[in-house]
């Protein structure tokens, strides 16, 4: 994505170089700087999450349902989109409208073929002006009651799975193995780390879902802790059952903190 950006900012420079002050020329240039600024953000936002579980009340997370034993647990909540991308929205779906403006008029000058692009370009800026009024939406709602927790929680008794479309809770004597895997290999995509929990269906508790399957995918890069705590927590606490009696607790915490602090960016 950062090559991509890079090379289309030279092609955007030059095109507005060359231009020689025509509008067409210049307004392509500058829709094609604004779209290589906005891969050049995407390439430099951080990969992995920095952040740290955080110790919670499993009555507050589940809202009352009693999936599990466990009082208290670990929360490794999902990241989710931040105020750049939300912020890139809005300004293409401005660009794009005045565009859109541009082409109108030059199709009411005499060249009706334009009218094609201008229809173009006001799907596209409907299309990113919904995509900013969710952003907006989703960050007020963040700040709101009620907003339902997606993310990862670890306690002495099992896993939580908590997803939109579920919550399951997961054993540790349900979990029959803990595997690391990677995304395909895709151009000009960055291979993200995945979790593989291999687990026996019959062993877990769900709310809201009706088949638990036999492997359950976590995207750890999209976790707000760095995907090695995450694969460390899950690996250490399957494989070793006498280290779970300090899940829940302080002390688990600040084991937690420690390995989340050595792998914090710099």
């Amino acid at each position: 994505m950062l090559w991509i950006g890079i090379t289309i900012s030279l092609v955007a420079a030059a095109i507005i170089a060359f231009s020689g002050g025509a509008a067409g020329p210049l307004w392509s240039g500058a829709t094609l700087a604004l779209f290589a600024l906005s891969a050049l953000l995407v390439a430099v936002r951080r990969p992995f999450g920095g952040g740290r579980p955080r110790l919670v009340d499993t009555n507050e997370l589940l809202n009352g349902r009693r999936l599990a034993p466990d009082t208290r647990a670990h929360l490794i909540p999902e990241r989710r989109v931040g105020l750049t991308m939300t912020a890139l929205s809005i300004v293409w779906a401005l660009v794009l409208a005045g565009g859109t403006v541009v082409a109108v008029t030059i199709g009411a000058s005499g060249r009706p073929q334009a009218y094609l692009g201008a229809a173009v370009l006001a799907v596209l800026s409907v299309l990113f002006g919904y995509a900013a009024v969710r952003g907006i939406r989703a960050g007020a709602h963040d700040g709101a009651r009620g907003r339902r927790t997606a993310g990862l929680a670890i306690g002495r008794d099992g896993v939580t799975i908590l997803r939109p479309e579920m919550t399951v809770h997961l054993p540790w004597s349900s979990v029959r193995a803990v595997e690391a895997d990677i995304t395909d290999q895709r151009r000009g995509i960055r291979r993200m780390p995945l979790i593989r929990l291999r687990i026996d269906p019959t062993g877990a508790v769900s709310a809201g879902f009706d088949r638990v399957p036999a492997t359950i995918t976590v995207q750890a890069a999209q976790l707000r802790a760095h995907p090695q705590v995450v694969w460390s927590s899950l690996r250490t606490f399957h494989r070793t059952p006498s280290a779970r009696a300090i899940l829940g607790t302080d002390e688990g915490q600040t084991l937690l903190d420690a390995w989340s602090a050595e792998l914090s960016p710099r």
